[in-house]
């Protein structure tokens, strides 16, 4: 056998069930062997607990059952008017963030597509206009407006 055990395999040797080429297997590898011997000790455990428990008589069983009952009897469980609250807290919270985070003040900027060239020309042609300046002239113009504003006293 080329790997070690397969699931099924596995399950076959720890119920003593196995095939012979999972006990030639097991028989070889000393990991396998060791990992079997964990598992079959721990459900020979289990067994042992399990008729152990098993042979309690009624009276033990019934000791169970009245204290369960005690111990839900005197439960006090969550009032559902309380859960309904905080789930509409809740809601109100995720409400209000979300539109809090979902609103953009920002106004939208026009996109190059949605300018008109014919309105970007006009507008062009209204400002040579009404300035009495040269275009040449108009960087020259804005930075002594600058100068002036600077010099003023405040």
């Amino acid at each position: 056998m080329n790997g070690h055990l397969s699931n099924e395999q596995w399950e076959a040797a720890v119920l003593h069930q196995s095939n012979e080429a999972a006990v030639k297997h097991l028989a070889d590898c000393a990991a396998c062997r060791g990992e079997v011997k964990s598992f079959t000790g721990a459900a020979e455990a289990a067994q042992v607990q399990a008729r152990k428990v098993m042979g309690q008589p009624e009276t033990f069983w019934q000791q169970q059952r009245e204290g369960i009952s005690a111990r839900v009897a005197t439960r006090d469980f969550a009032h559902p008017r309380k859960r309904l609250i905080w789930v509409a807290a809740t809601m109100v919270l995720i409400l209000l963030a979300s539109s809090l985070l979902s609103r953009n003040d920002a106004p939208p900027t026009p996109s190059m597509a949605q300018t008109d060239p014919d309105d970007a020309l006009l507008l062009s042609v209204q400002q040579s206009i009404q300035s009495d300046l040269p275009q040449a002239l108009r960087p020259a113009a804005l930075l002594t407006a600058e100068m002036d504003r600077a010099s003023e006293p405040r």
